[in-house]
C-alpha cells in the first residue's frame, strides 16, 4: 500500500514538472491588462484565454496568477522550426513600420499588383508577422516565352525616380520632407500651388521638420469637402470582443501617458504631438500602422460606424478647419450616453481629454471609424 503511494506521489510530481515547463505563473499587478502580458510574454491573448478561461471576458482583478504559455519549452520551438522550413520563398514576412507601399518599393513592384496578389490584406490594418505574397505562382503548363512576358509587365511597371516621394496606401503622392525645403520650394517642384498642398494637407505647419510627410498629389480615394458622401454602414456590428476591449485599454493607458504635453506640427514622439501623430503613435504600440494625417485615417483606417455603435478605441474626426474638411482626430476614451469622452492633442492646450458634449466639439463631429476588428 504504501509503495503504491510513492508510485502515485512520483507520477503527480513528475507531470506537474512538465506542465511547469510549459508554463509560467503571472501575478497580475496595477496597470496591466490581458493585452499588455501577452505582449509581454511575446504570446497571443488567445492562448492566456486558452489556460485560463474564467478570465475570459472578466474584469482583471490585481494579484490574480495567470498561466502563461512558455514560449521557451521545446514543443514550442520545434513547432516554429517546421515553421520556418515551409515557408514559401515567395512571401514577405511584415516587420515593424512596414506598409504595403513599402514592401512594394522595397521589391520594385507596382502597389496595385502586390494588392492584387494579397486581396485578403488590408492595407489599413497590415499587422507584423503578416504573410504578404511577393511573386504569383506560375502554372507549370505555361511556356516560357508566356513567363517572360509575364515578368516584362512586371518590371515595366513605373518607379519613380524621387527618392523622397512615394505612394501611400490610398494612392495619394507622398513627399518626405528633406533638409530646408519648405512648401513654397514644394510647390515649385511639384508644380501645386501653396493653397492646395494646404488643402490636401489640413495639419500642415509653415516650418517643415525633417522627416514630415506631405501629400503632393492626392489619389484615387478621396474625401469630399462637405462630406457629402453615401456611406453604407455594415448591417450589423459586433461588439468589441473581449481580446479587442484589452487592446483598447492598453492603448488608452498609452495615449493617456502623454497628458499635458505640446503640440507640435507633424510630431510624433513626446516632445509634442499633431492630432494624428498621437493616433499614429499610440497605435504602434499593438504594431498597426495608421494612415499620416486625420482626413487619410478617416478614409482608410477601419471602417466607418453609426455614432450609436462607437465604443472605446474607435477614432473619432471632426473637421475644425472652417472648410467641412476632416483635419481633426482623437481616440474614444469613454461613453456615458449620448455623450463621448476622447483623447486628442489640441492646438491650444496639447494632448487632453475633451467630450463630444463641448460646444465646439459638438458643432465639429463628422465620423467616427472601427479599427479594432474583430
Amino acid at each position: 500500500m504504501k509503495s503504491i503511494q510513492i508510485l502515485t506521489f512520483f507520477l503527480f510530481f513528475c507531470s506537474s514538472m512538465v506542465f511547469s515547463q510549459k508554463t509560467i505563473k503571472h501575478t497580475v499587478v496595477e496597470g496591466e491588462s490581458i493585452y499588455s502580458i501577452a505582449k509581454k510574454y511575446k504570446v497571443s491573448e488567445s492562448d492566456i484565454y486558452e489556460l485560463n478561461p474564467k478570465s475570459k471576458g472578466a474584469l482583471l482583478q490585481l494579484k490574480t496568477v495567470l498561466l502563461i504559455p512558455n514560449k521557451n519549452s521545446k514543443s514550442k520551438d520545434k513547432k516554429e522550426v517546421n515553421s520556418s522550413k515551409n515557408l514559401s520563398s515567395e512571401t514577405h514576412i511584415v516587420e515593424s513600420g512596414e506598409s504595403l507601399y513599402k514592401i512594394a518599393k522595397k521589391y520594385d513592384i507596382s502597389l496595385e499588383k502586390l494588392k492584387e496578389l494579397n486581396p485578403d490584406i488590408k492595407p489599413e490594418t497590415i499587422q507584423i508577422g503578416d504573410k504578404i505574397v511577393i511573386v504569383a505562382k506560375k502554372e507549370t503548363t505555361k511556356s516560357k516565352k508566356q513567363q517572360s512576358v509575364e515578368e516584362v509587365k512586371i518590371d515595366l511597371t513605373p518607379v519613380n525616380k524621387d527618392a523622397n516621394l512615394c505612394l501611400d496606401e490610398l494612392g495619394n503622392q507622398v513627399h518626405t520632407v528633406s533638409k530646408g525645403e519648405t512648401l513654397y520650394k514644394l510647390s515649385k517642384k511639384y508644380k501645386v500651388s501653396v493653397r492646395d498642398l494646404e488643402e490636401m494637407n489640413p495639419e500642415i505647419v509653415a516650418n517643415l521638420p525633417i522627416g514630415y510627410e506631405v501629400i503632393v498629389k492626392k489619389g484615387n480615394v478621396e474625401l469630399e469637402k462637405n462630406q457629402n458622401i453615401v456611406v453604407e454602414f455594415p448591417k450589423e456590428i459586433e461588439e468589441i470582443s473581449p481580446e479587442n476591449m484589452s487592446k483598447a485599454e492598453f492603448l488608452i493607458a498609452k495615449a493617456s501617458q502623454h497628458i499635458g504635453t505640446r503640440y507640435r506640427g507633424g510630431g510624433t514622439t513626446s516632445a509634442g504631438f499633431d492630432c494624428s501623430g498621437l493616433m499614429f503613435s499610440t497605435f504602434k504600440n499593438i504594431d498597426m500602422t495608421l494612415p499620416r494625417s486625420s482626413s487619410s485615417m478617416a478614409a482608410g483606417a477601419g471602417y466607418r460606424i453609426e455614432r450609436s455603435q462607437a465604443q472605446k478605441g474607435d477614432l473619432i474626426f471632426f473637421t475644425t478647419n472652417g472648410r467641412g474638411s476632416i483635419n481633426h482626430v482623437g481616440m474614444i476614451t469613454e461613453i456615458n450616453g449620448d455623450e463621448i469622452k476622447f483623447i486628442h492633442s489640441s492646438v491650444q492646450a496639447g494632448v487632453i481629454i475633451s467630450s463630444t458634449e463641448e460646444p465646439y466639439y459638438k458643432r465639429r463631429f463628422v465620423q467616427i471609424n472601427r479599427v479594432l476588428e474583430n
